[in-house]
């Protein structure tokens, strides 16, 4: 305070907010709001090539759509997704919405395949020739003389044996026909019409989800309306929905708890002045903090502005005491006042610092935003008071005496009373409550409790994925290998026991490229098991003759077989026609090394497929298992230093107080973090990372509490009762109305702030009570 210069430091206070606002006018227009889920986590804690792999087929499925429309008859299926297709493609959302497909559309892979016909052959046919090679015949007879056969006998002559249009046919993704052009699927007596759409990029801007999310709706009643069912997925739609339940959690959070403190600070004060500083103090802290985030982040993710627009509550309390400091005191000035609470807020600064300071020391993006989000404000807030108020308050004086204030004085004298008298039952029913809850609290590091969706999403999500028969898990494999040769090997052995996993119901089915691409080593062997079978001289003839061909169109086809021996198809050339979703499981060679990536689906046996990376160039992938692994690891590591952070507070406590002082105002905020994981067990609700960073802000506005009513003394014991009264309300609108988010994590996170600062506020009056005179 001796070097303390009001009009000084508030002159600094404006020309710093004055840069701030022309950062922030240049920052407004700018893409400045990140609302994907994956920009919450970390990168993978893996090898380079993992993580590549990560990122490939995150690109892969990152702006993939699906809508599916189902009716009783194939005609209402296509009529209504063509009008789904008509209102998404006006939408101008997406960057490819095609609905009609060509009925050559592998027409270049034909072309491009069709010179290696003796050489691929898919498992059915393989299996097939076999056992039994006369059991082609009888099948290409069947299937010739059926109604959809008759259409293919163009081609009969290239392929007599139908061998490739056999193949052909096996690499379809979809059992669908066309329909008037349209993709269409018969399931369980409902015809389901298919379209598929790309989003133009990975840049998932709020107003486009929005629009997305509500023509989704409106399409959805609609197609019901017409006596259908439309089931739309892809992870836009699910990001469009976590937005949009973050941006009404933001606009509750923010606005009811604004609301709610401009309601009691009016209350308390009923003064102009104190209500428009205090909202200066609060406007100041939001401000400064999205404009210097902005600077050290380049984005802001929508859920840091979901906890940021809590932040209200707590920035607002280093103004109250300010505030409440000047009751009842006539020689009351601004400069004796910020000499009185300075000591006070600045400690409580201080632990809260140390509280972000956890948030920001994780690995989790999202989590070092958000601490950096509330730093920033708790500093800028805590600086308006400081360098600002003095300054503004000059001739002040409380217009007042609030009624709040008689019952603030009525609470903290007459309630730790009445919780000393009654001090063994409650010892005993405190010690019943804690340990009896503790003991049920389950930790639960799924990463997956980070996103939201609604059930009818999900579900519908799940039903689409069935009737499709598609849908491949979170977890895969990557193979590599030093060149294709040994990539193919190792491929083989990882395949070799997926069918072992898959032969005891572990697994559903699996994706790989050595499934789809026959290697060099099974072209050769498929061409040899033609020639021991179909291609012998007297059955081609008499098979060909059957048919109606001529003895030179046999020996045609002899001559033709003969000169394709030595052919191969290489891999690139594949490749080349394959299907995107085939393609997207190459990740190319670089120096040293090819890899690839195996899908999969209907995982069951996780222990089983993760043992399988101890094969030779085979990793084990499971990126949602190894965040939650990560946040197991991380949330003991927290526990640690959250227990070393109370262990300083409390050598720092003892040091300045004295040891049964530092005792007494350590131990509000041990019990008030003891009572909150007590409830979370007794309730069972969520314990992860994110409850332990909760339980940091507990510690820290349990410390203040305490401290600023060991500080009190007899004096200002009233008015320090009210500035805490309404710091634990303000707080509680803030963090208190996180409890009601739709988000389990944001939920558990507020609900554990709610009850530790609520256990806090009773206990803190209990600090400082016995060296009082008793009054009646």
């Amino acid at each position: 305070m001796n070097v303390y210069r009001p009009r000084l430091y508030a002159l600094i206070w404006c020309l710093a907010m004055s840069a701030l606002a022309w950062q922030a006018a240049r920052d407004w227009s700018r893409d400045w709001l990140e609302t994907g889920f994956m920009a919450l986590l970390p990168v993978a804690e893996q090898r380079p090539d993992v993580a590549e792999a990560i990122a490939a087929r995150n690109r892969q499925i990152q702006g993939k759509l699906i809508w599916l429309v189902g009716a009783t008859s194939a005609d209402q299926a296509v009529a209504a997704i063509r009008h789904v297709h008509r209102e998404l493609a006006t939408s101008g959302l997406f960057a490819n919405l095609p609905l009609e497909r060509a009925a050559d559309a592998a027409a270049p892979a034909y072309r491009r395949w069709f010179d290696y016909r003796y050489q691929l052959l898919d498992d059915a046919t393989r299996q097939t020739l076999s056992q039994d090679p006369a059991k082609i015949a009888a099948e290409n007879l069947a299937w010739l003389y059926s109604p959809v056969g008759q259409l293919q006998t163009a081609g009969l002559e290239r392929d007599p044996w139908l061998l490739f249009n056999r193949y052909m046919r096996a690499r379809q993704p979809l059992a669908a026909s066309l329909h008037q052009g349209v993709p269409l699927i018969k399931r369980d007596g409902s015809y389901w019409a298919l379209l598929m759409g790309e989003w133009p990029d990975s840049d998932l801007k709020l107003d486009k989800l929005d629009t997305l999310l509500a023509l989704n709706q409106r399409l959805t009643g609609q197609v019901a309306e017409q006596g259908g069912e439309l089931l739309a997925t892809g992870m836009p739609l699910f990001t469009a929905h976590g937005s949009h339940s973050a941006q009404q959690e933001m606009s509750l959070i923010g606005g009811g708890s604004t609301l709610g403190l401009v309601i009691l600070l009016w209350a308390a004060f009923r003064g102009l002045r104190p209500l428009l500083l205090s909202c200066l103090a609060v406007a100041a802290g939001l401000f400064a903090a999205w404009v210097l985030s902005l600077q050290l982040f380049g984005k802001l993710h929508i859920l840091t502005l979901v906890f940021g627009s809590s932040l209200v509550g707590v920035v607002v309390d280093y103004a109250l005491h300010f505030f409440c400091d000047g009751m009842g005191l006539p020689d009351w000035t601004p400069r004796q006042g910020l000499a009185y609470v300075l000591p006070g807020i600045g400690f409580g600064l201080l632990t809260s610092l140390l509280g972000y300071a956890g948030l920001g020391w994780s690995p989790f993006p999202g989590l070092r935003e958000i601490a950096a989000f509330s730093a920033i404000g708790l500093i800028v807030s805590w600086l308006t008071v400081v360098a600002v108020f003095p300054c503004l308050l000059g001739g002040f004086r409380m217009p007042h005496r609030p009624a709040v204030l008689r019952l603030t004085r009525y609470w903290q004298q007459v309630w730790p009373g009445w919780l000393n008298r009654h001090r063994v039952a409650l010892a005993l029913s405190l010690a019943v409550l804690l340990v009896g809850g503790l003991t049920q609290l389950q930790p639960k590091d799924d990463v997956r409790l980070l996103q939201s969706a609604p059930t009818s999403l999900l579900a519908a999500d799940a039903k689409l994925k069935q009737v499709l028969a598609i849908g491949y898990d979170s977890q895969f494999f990557l193979v590599s290998g030093a060149d294709q040769t040994e990539w193919l090997a190792n491929e083989h052995r990882l395949l070799a026991g997926l069918n072992g996993i898959r032969g005891q119901g572990g697994l559903a089915r699996y994706e790989a490229l050595s499934a789809a691409w026959p290697d060099p080593e099974r072209q050769r062997a498929d061409y040899r098991l033609l020639q021991t079978t179909l291609y012998d001289t007297v059955r081609l003839k008499t098979y060909m003759t059957g048919l109606g061909f001529s003895a030179q169109a046999a020996a045609e086809e002899a001559r033709q077989f003969v000169a394709a021996e030595a052919r191969v198809l290489p891999l690139a050339d594949w490749l080349a026609a394959a299907d995107p979703g085939q393609r997207g499981l190459w990740l190319g060679c670089d120096v040293g090394a090819c890899r690839s990536v195996v899908a999969l689906s209907g995982v069951a046996d996780l222990a089983g497929l993760a043992a399988l990376q101890n094969l030779p160039g085979v990793a084990w992938v499971d990126q949602a298992g190894q965040m939650s692994a990560l946040f197991a690891r991380y949330r003991a590591m927290v526990t640690g230093l959250l227990a070393s952070v109370c262990g300083l507070l409390l050598a720092a406590l003892v040091f300045k107080l004295g040891w049964r002082s530092g005792l007494q105002v350590m131990a509000v905020p041990a019990v008030a973090m003891a009572a909150a994981l007590a409830i979370l067990g007794w309730r069972g609700e969520l314990f992860t990372l994110f409850n332990l960073f909760a339980l940091m802000l507990v510690l820290e506005v349990g410390v203040d509490y305490a401290v600023f009513f060991h500080l009190a003394g007899s004096e200002r014991r009233d008015s320090t009762g009210l500035a805490v009264t309404l710091s634990a309300f303000s707080t509680l609108l803030a963090y208190g109305l996180l409890a009601l988010s739709s988000t389990a994590i944001v939920h558990a996170f507020g609900l554990t702030l709610a009850v530790g600062i609520t256990t806090a506020f009773l206990l803190a009056p209990l600090v400082g009570f016995s060296a009082r005179p008793s009054r009646a």
